[in-house]
């Protein structure tokens, strides 16, 4: 999943200035740098986004655990999904 945040990530940094030229009418290749530039940023952003929300799972089974409650359902996997167990 790492790698499709990425490349989400990356290509919505690349769609985002391109939507910046737009608005300022200006070419949309202007600056090319730039559109490699917020690629790598959104790629870094995407796979950080990722890691965060990962972090924030395990956080709250942790705390779910202390008070004696089961994890969610699914967090234990590469996909996380929000549902919670029920007995």
């Amino acid at each position: 999943m790492g790698l499709t945040a990425a490349i989400f990530g990356g290509v919505s940094g690349t769609a985002i200035h391109t939507i910046a030229n737009s608005v300022k009418k200006v070419p949309l290749s202007r600056q090319p740098y730039l559109h490699v530039f917020y690629f790598m940023f959104g790629a870094w952003a995407g796979n950080g986004w990722m890691n965060a929300e990962k972090q924030l799972v395990q956080d709250i089974n942790e705390i779910r655990a202390d008070k004696g409650m089961p994890p969610l359902v699914g967090s234990s996997g590469t996909w996380i999904r929000y549902v919670e167990h029920n007995e």
